[in-house]
């Protein structure tokens, strides 16, 4: 412990802000365009996708946000202890920021060169801290919340749409564009952002 600083994760916007963002006109080019192209150099596309940065809870300092079978859960550090003694080992599952620091744990290391590449792209596009990127599911997926569990089932694509707010985005290197891998409700009862001095 730490896995992740709390501090930088508790400044990440609501997912009604970071969605406010997105929806820029050149957002979506941007996404099928450049951003695209990286994860297709580098392969990440068979493993990761495009990530719209939001957060969903508010981390105290010996918090972290750890996935277990598909289900985000807030845990303190006492909880991340008794699973790791149970033989569990905890590794990053998404990444965000500008150095793509690790803020969800369970999942592999993403190639140094490709985070660069991405990096350099955002940088140009005026949109770094925007995306992020999130391990790729085996399928597409929902989160709804359930307690302080962010819960992810798989998507049937028959959700209302005006109801959830598309967060992940994958690609094909067949296929031109993408496609929304992930997506999380509107309604959900976000945690409201810290101040400063608030911080725990």
């Amino acid at each position: 412990m730490p896995l992740i600083d709390n501090t930088l994760y508790n400044e990440l916007p609501s997912l009604e802000t970071a969605y406010t963002r997105r929806q820029a006109k050149h957002i979506d080019n941007l996404i099928q365009g450049p951003l695209r192209d990286v994860f297709i150099r580098y392969g990440a596309h068979k493993t990761f996708a495009l990530y719209l940065q939001h957060r969903h809870h508010r981390l105290g300092r010996k918090e972290a946000i750890v996935k277990v079978h598909g289900t985000a859960h807030l845990m303190n550090e006492e909880d991340i202890v008794d699973i790791e003694t149970m033989g569990n080992k905890i590794i990053p599952a998404t990444w965000m920021g500008k150095d793509m620091l690790a803020i969800e744990a369970n999942s592999p290391v993403i190639p140094p060169h490709f985070i660069a590449e991405l990096d350099r792209v955002l940088t140009l596009s005026d949109c770094n801290g925007l995306f992020g990127i999130d391990t790729l599911a085996e399928a597409d997926w929902t989160e709804l919340t359930v307690g302080n569990a962010s819960v992810v089932v798989p998507s049937n694509g028959n959700e209302r749409a005006e109801a959830y707010i598309p967060v992940a985005f994958a690609f094909n290197d067949g296929k031109p564009g993408f496609r929304v891998h992930g997506k999380c409700g509107k309604d959900r009862k976000h945690t409201s952002k810290p101040s400063r001095s608030g911080d725990v």
